[in-house]
């Protein structure tokens, strides 16, 4: 059978993570895929385990230094046959069939241009979340991993160099919204994420992440803050006064523990917070193997 999704997973210097996500794609994924792992020059014993499971079905990329995050996958896009291609992380794991759940959620409408594959933290402030995955200052309901044709990502340029690191997954989501395209949610979990927050804040590499974090912010919002409609503009403030509302009315008469913990009242959260899902969101999904559509109205 001919390959029908290509995996891009990035890593460095994190075998133990690397193996375990390696793992459940082999375990957990059905749909032939190609799985190709680009290495930034580990010492660890990476480079040592990628030539020993290397194959038709997983390609090392062994590029043997730091080139930024955005550069690195977008070497390994440029080389991609397969209809349909997702990114991970090294500290991701797939569950119970999340990439084969995304590829069949693509499938079946060809206005989707991206499946955000849902992703549960298991480490960190937000372990206690039912899913992670922020609204932006913009609006936009960001993709952490996702899932997208092919030919729409090389359409698109993949992700944006300028980000070099952080802020990628956001600027490629936006760009996908703003190409015209749905972007939505897998409605079950799909990865789990096991992200080291160990890092202490008065270390020297905290402060320049921080710093790092914050560029990014200010260019994606220089780029992609004043790509709005004043009708979008109204409607947005109206909801996110309702938000307000509601969250005030939730942490008056629902319990800290479930606000905190409940996917419905997390879900009930982004739609009211982000500009380009319909409040009617749960209605038009109903029975879907997605939610949380995001379309942007234009004209």
């Amino acid at each position: 059978m001919e390959h029908q999704l290509s995996i891009v997973l990035g890593t460095y210097n994190r075998l133990d993570q690397l193996q375990r996500c390696v793992e459940s794609i082999v375990s957990q994924t059905k749909t032939v895929f190609r799985l190709y792992v680009t290495d930034a020059g580990s010492t660890d014993g990476t480079v040592e385990y990628l030539q020993s499971i290397a194959g038709e079905n997983i390609i090392p990329v062994l590029v043997g230094k730091k080139l930024g995050q955005a550069k690195a996958y977008n070497d390994v896009f440029n080389i991609v046959t397969t209809p349909y291609v997702c990114w991970l992380s090294d500290d991701n794991e797939v569950i119970d069939h999340g990439l084969d759940r995304a590829v069949s959620i693509i499938r079946t409408d060809p206005s989707i241009g991206m499946v955000a594959l849902k992703t549960k933290d298991l480490q960190g402030p937000f372990v206690d979340a039912p899913f992670i995955g922020g609204v932006s200052s913009t609006g936009i309901l960001n993709v952490n991993q996702g899932l997208l044709p092919t030919a729409l990502l090389k359409k698109i340029g993949g992700f944006s160099e300028e980000f070099r690191d952080y802020g990628i997954d956001n600027a490629l989501t936006a760009e996908v919204l703003f190409a015209g395209y749905k972007v939505v949610y897998s409605r079950k979990v799909a990865l789990q994420h096991y992200r080291n927050w160990s890092e202490d804040p008065t270390s020297e590499n905290y402060q320049w992440l921080k710093q790092r974090h914050e560029a990014a912010k200010v260019l994606y919002e220089e780029r992609y803050g004043n790509q709005n409609t004043q009708e979008l503009s109204g409607s947005y403030r109206m909801k996110t006064k309702v938000a307000r509302r509601v969250k005030a009315g939730a942490k008056r008469y629902l319990t800290s523990d479930y606000v905190r913990t409940s996917a419905a009242v997390r879900t009930c959260f982004i739609i009211l917070s982000s500009r380009y899902i319909s409040i009617l969101d749960p209605i038009l999904t109903f029975g879907r193997d997605y939610h949380l559509v995001q379309k942007r109205r234009t004209g």
